[in-house]
């Protein structure tokens, strides 16, 4: 009997405490900072190859590459006398549902390439290539160029020309 008195009488004092102190609060804020790390890492460049013109001709040309980065022109075909196949960029980055990217965006999974790249071709002569980004298995990815125009052959400038294009990620 003197267990249980003194049982009941340590839990009549420990709910007296906690009475005694139940009208006291304080606030805390909790923070966390996530960043997501894609791990995005280029392998390979894009190359167009040699795109042979006809400096004579006075039109605009405009063609278009398929997934395999063979090109077909759409208008304009006596203003190109040949194009080799494309060799188009390739990445890795750890994004979820990869498999969305199907080429026919510029912006895929918080991953972004610039729609255009613009003047690719040299000079003032408004040239540009629309770019797109496309899954290629796993966490594989490429940046492919579905279509390229320029207003006339006789303003493109022969050698070799390259323009930088970044590719991003943005935590959705």
């Amino acid at each position: 009997m003197k267990k249980y008195i003194l049982l009941i009488g340590v839990a009549g004092v420990a709910l007296g405490s906690y009475c005694a102190y139940a009208g006291n609060s304080a606030t805390m804020t909790v923070t966390a900072t996530i960043a997501h790390d894609v791990s995005l890492t280029k392998t390979g460049d894009i190359n167009l190859g040699t795109i042979t013109i006809n400096p004579a001709y006075a039109g605009a040309v405009k063609w278009d590459y398929n997934e395999s980065g063979t090109a077909s022109v759409t208008s304009g075909a006596d203003g190109i006398v040949s194009i080799d196949t494309a060799t188009f960029g390739t990445f890795t980055a750890n994004i979820a549902n990869p498999s969305a990217c199907d080429g026919s965006n510029y912006a895929c999974g918080g991953l972004s390439v610039p729609e255009y790249v613009e003047d690719i071709f040299g000079g003032d002569n408004y040239s540009s290539c629309v770019l797109a980004i496309a899954h290629d298995g796993e966490n594989r990815f490429k940046v492919v160029t579905t279509t390229c125009a320029f207003r006339s052959p006789s303003d493109i400038s022969s050698g070799t020309h390259e323009k930088s294009i970044t590719i991003n990620y943005t935590a959705s």
